[in-house]
């Protein structure tokens, strides 16, 4: 795989990445006749797809290069065992699995690998991309697909890639069309201006944190919904001050303040969190939406108290903490509030 085939895999790849979001996990791995992995210090695991990890990927895919022969069934193997692992130590949860291949040939179907780690359940996707114009291979990879519940692409030119690439999504998307399941997503948290007649929602004018809801689209027709057709999505911008407005701040307490995190852990409004910066604060601060919160509640050292707004868990404990005031120049010294893990959870919108 050399030159413009080469050129296409990589874009293939970054595509794929762009896919991905804050709850999938991932990692590339480069063969020939030895395993590569893309990143030589994060071996025989997967990472987060949030946009710092996505970018340090992509800056090592630039660093491939086509050395020696190929060999598939080496890379399937450790593929297979690195999702496996995953699982089994407890990381990993019952979701999709997928194995994306981009390649510019298989000489064999390698049914026994298939028959040794993913049959009879199938529970991992088998995606290929056949890079290039010819068509010698396309049969075994057409085969590894549908054995695999899977779907295989042909991209032949850059141009290709984008479109080609977003085909697995409807395949991944047709067990929720099938069962009907209506998932409910928020967003992270990020930065935009209300429309004029939404303005006076919001205190303030300019840009303002906001998140996304959305839920899938479905057909009730049987032919539609028997195919697994999913027709869109549905969703709509919420202030996160209007998400504010839901809480009884009457219950804080004098020096209480209340928060939100998403279900990774990140912030979605924190008083600490301050995403603008510079001449009226319009400049956003990069990563601004990937701030964790150990990163804010330093006392939270053993993160009891993220861990358990993540895993929706109800109920109270205390803990000890300390509370800057008027703006972190005055100190009132250890304060002992009571926190709620249930209405903390209910201002973390997004779900598994």
């Amino acid at each position: 795989m050399k030159g413009l085939r080469l050129t296409i895999a990589r874009q293939t790849v970054s595509s794929i990445l762009d896919t991905l979001g804050d709850d999938d996990f991932f990692n590339i791995i480069a063969y020939n006749e030895e395993l590569h992995y893309v990143e030589p210090c994060l071996n025989g695991t997967l990472v987060q797809a949030d946009v710092t990890n996505k970018d340090h990927f992509r800056e090592h895919l630039d660093k491939l290069f086509a050395q020696g022969i190929g060999m598939l069934d080496v890379a399937l193997t450790e593929a297979f065992s690195l999702l496996r692992d995953f699982n089994e130590t407890g990381r990993g949860s019952d979701c999709s699995q997928a194995i994306m291949l981009v390649t510019d040939g298989a000489v064999d179907t390698y049914d026994a690998i298939f028959a040794k780690y993913n049959w009879p359940d199938r529970k991992v996707r088998i995606f290929p991309y056949l890079i290039g114009r010819e068509s010698a291979f396309a049969e075994n990879l057409k085969w590894m697909a549908c054995a695999n519940k899977g779907y295989f692409t042909q991209i032949s030119t850059l141009a290709d890639v984008q479109e080609n690439v977003m085909e697995y999504l409807h395949v991944l998307s047709r067990p929720k069309v099938i069962d009907q399941e209506h998932d409910t997503v928020w967003t992270e948290a990020y930065i935009d201006s209300t429309l004029p007649q939404a303005q006076k929602l919001d205190d303030g004018q300019g840009p303002v944190l906001m998140t996304t809801v959305a839920m899938p689209v479905f057909s009730t027709k049987n032919e539609t919904r028997n195919h697994g057709i999913l027709l869109g999505v549905v969703g709509t911008d919420v202030p996160v001050s209007e998400l504010l407005k839901t809480i009884p701040k009457h219950k804080l307490g004098i020096h209480g303040y209340a928060f939100a995190i998403t279900n990774n852990g990140y912030i979605l409004t924190h008083p600490d969190l301050r995403p603008l910066y510079g001449d009226g604060k319009k400049r956003r601060k990069p990563n601004y939406s990937s701030v964790d919160l150990s990163e804010v509640e330093w006392e939270d050292k053993d993160d009891m108290l993220r861990n358990a707004m993540v895993n929706r868990k109800t109920g109270t404990f205390s803990m000890e903490v300390k509370k800057s005031v008027d703006k972190g120049v005055r100190d009132p010294g250890p304060l002992m509030p009571i926190v709620s893990a249930r209405g903390a959870a209910a201002c973390s919108p997004r779900c598994h």
